[in-house]
């Protein structure tokens, strides 16, 4: 999977949940929407900012292997 493409699918995934969620609650279908693409912009972003903490973390215990 490109790496562009994986933040982008957990986003959606997160936005479709939220929207689930909503809906059982009866919220009205554009506040749901609205808070769906919220979630989904919220989850993209956690996405991005984890890769970037395991890219970190990974080159970190490297550089120590080689001292």
């Amino acid at each position: 999977m490109k790496k562009q493409l994986r933040p982008l699918l957990e986003g959606l995934a997160v936005g479709c949940v939220f929207i689930s969620i909503t809906m059982l609650f009866q919220i009205p279908l554009y506040m749901s929407f609205i808070i769906g693409a919220l979630a989904a912009l919220g989850g993209y972003r956690n996405s991005i900012k984890m890769d970037r903490a395991k890219n970190k973390k990974k080159s970190d215990t490297n550089t120590q292997d080689h001292d």
